[in-house]
């Protein structure tokens, strides 16, 4: 009987080491598994990155061709007749026009106490 029972404690530890590995396997299964997402997750990723830096290109060699559009310089500007008018009218004239709404702020900071009651000098006169 003790052949029976040594082969019966032989099984029984058989038996546990299988467990054992079968609860390691399923680890290692479960640890690929989760790796296996994470390499999808970034194959996705890196495809929508290529994706917008495709489309990023696109728009930039369009925006590359409207700015192409814009040319200045010399030449161009004295082939043209208008910007050599306005370039020859007096200083005066070429002078961008006051604010409204500023000489309204100054009015508005005098009137209320907020501001100096010095001329603004921009030309606008009272409302």
């Amino acid at each position: 009987m003790t052949k029976v029972a040594e082969i019966d404690a032989l099984v029984s530890e058989i038996a546990a080491s299988a467990q054992e590995q079968a609860t390691g396997l399923n680890e290692v299964n479960t640890a690929v598994n989760q790796m296996d997402q994470v390499v999808q997750q970034n194959a996705a990723m890196v495809e929508q990155a290529t994706a917008a830096t495709h489309s990023l290109k696109g728009e930039t060699e369009e925006l590359a061709r409207l700015v192409g559009g814009f040319k200045v310089g010399a030449a161009r500007t004295q082939a043209r007749s208008a910007p050599q008018a306005v370039s020859r009218a007096p200083a005066a004239q070429t002078r961008p026009a006051p604010s409204p709404a500023r000489a309204m702020v100054r009015k508005l900071a005098v009137n209320f106490g907020g501001g100096s009651a010095a001329p603004s000098g921009d030309g606008w006169e009272e409302f």
